[in-house]
């Protein structure tokens, strides 16, 4: 059974405040035993021994529930020096028995960003800048734009990403894991992900279109993990 600091107090209190009581009866029923027993002069003098006699069991007592009180509260942990949650605070902080706080993990580094323009010359993301490709020969090229549907060429696949605020390289990947397809119908507006050959993700903000046979976009690359 475990005794904190207020228990202590009260058990203290109630066994020291009897003792008290008890030895102030037995004090004054000596006195008077001994005023009835002897002349005067000699029963004053006893009264006086029984009654320092009783004060200095009062006094004792008084020690007593003093180190009554202070032993429970270090067996309760009042002068452990731990914390109130039970661990030893170290000089960060936060306690040792404590498990750490999840940490966000820092953000992907970005390889690239910069605007560039989407047309039917396929484009390879593994560079920076994206390099220009061949339809007949390239098999390194990861996208094209034909009329106003971008196509994966040889990149894994590519989504439209529904948000209005950009996406982290982490929300394009997860997208592009659970709706990645060949290819996209676009606009003026459109935001697409893209995942590179080589596993890199890829973020295209189209901002305006450029002529009948292209769009402007800023495109921002991040490494593959």
């Amino acid at each position: 059974m475990d005794f904190g600091l207020d228990q202590a107090d009260k058990i203290a209190s109630v066994v020291g405040a009897v003792i008290a009581v008890i030895a102030l009866v037995f004090t004054i029923r000596g006195a008077r035993g001994q005023h009835s027993a002897g002349s005067p002069t000699g029963s004053g003098a006893n009264a006086a021994i029984w009654i320092a006699g009783g004060l200095a069991v009062i006094v004792l007592c008084s020690v007593a529930s003093w180190g009554l009180i202070n032993a429970t509260s270090k067996l309760a942990g009042g002068d452990s020096g731990d914390s109130p949650s039970g661990g030893p605070v170290t000089s960060t902080g936060t306690r040792s028995g404590a498990p750490a706080s999840p940490t966000k993990p820092p953000a992907a580094a970005v390889l690239w960003k910069q605007e560039m323009r989407l047309d039917s010359t396929p484009r390879d993301f593994d560079y920076e800048p994206p390099a220009l490709g061949n339809t007949s020969t390239d098999r390194e090229s990861d996208g094209y734009l034909n009329g106003s549907v971008y196509n994966r060429f040889w990149g894994e696949a590519l989504v439209l990403w529904p948000g209005q605020a950009d996406p982290s390289r982490n929300d394009c990947a997860e997208r592009l894991q659970t709706h990645g397809v060949k290819e996209v119908n676009i606009d003026a507006r459109s935001r697409i992900c893209l995942k590179t050959n080589q596993g890199r993700i890829v973020f295209i903000k189209v901002l305006r279109r450029d002529g009948d046979s292209g769009y402007i976009a800023q495109v921002t690359l991040w490494s593959s993990s």
